[in-house]
């Protein structure tokens, strides 16, 4: 009889537990779940009003249990502080994203600016080059360190970020 264990289970008792509610030994339980034995009559009415009674307290509302109200609480105050989390990090990330983009762009046009001296100004260019492969390696590095690669990498976890708000919010 799986399901007697099953239910034994589901009411979170052990099997010496359900032996002393139900006034039977352990071995007869025990017999009982395995299908070997069956129980006396007055354990069999005792686990049915058991049964009885859960599936109507799964009915009846939370309000009648003071414990479940604490509980509710403890989630709505857990999702509320997740928010709260989830609100700093979205900050966080967008100020990383937002750096990450302007220094993206501020050497993307040292990049260009040396290219219009390399095509347009030849002669004030080759005046001046060594300085201009210098700053032209700079602003390479940081187009490799900042590149729409890690800007999209930030752009995901924003997105992710901004997801888990709008499931907060829901359970909220």
């Amino acid at each position: 009889m799986e399901k007697d264990k099953k239910i034994r289970e589901y009411l979170g008792m052990k099997q010496e537990d359900m032996a002393l509610l139900l006034q039977v030994t352990r071995t007869q339980w025990s017999m009982y779940e395995i299908g070997e034995r069956d129980l006396p009559l007055a354990a069999k009415n005792q686990l049915a009003s058991m049964l009885a009674f859960i599936h109507l307290t799964e009915m009846a509302s939370s309000e009648s249990f003071p414990h479940l109200e604490l509980q509710q609480a403890k989630i709505k105050k857990v999702y509320e502080d997740q928010k709260m989390v989830n609100a700093h990090r979205q900050m966080m990330v967008a100020r990383k994203l937002e750096l990450v983009t302007k220094k993206y762009e501020d050497a993307m046009t040292g990049l260009r600016f040396i290219r219009f001296l390399e095509l347009h100004e030849a002669q004030l260019y080759k005046k001046h080059q060594e300085l201009l492969n210098v700053l032209q390696r700079r602003a390479e590095e940081v187009v490799n360190k900042n590149g729409l690669h890690v800007q999209a990498k930030y752009q995901l976890k924003l997105h992710v970020l901004q997801q888990e708000e709008v499931l907060l919010n829901n359970a909220l």
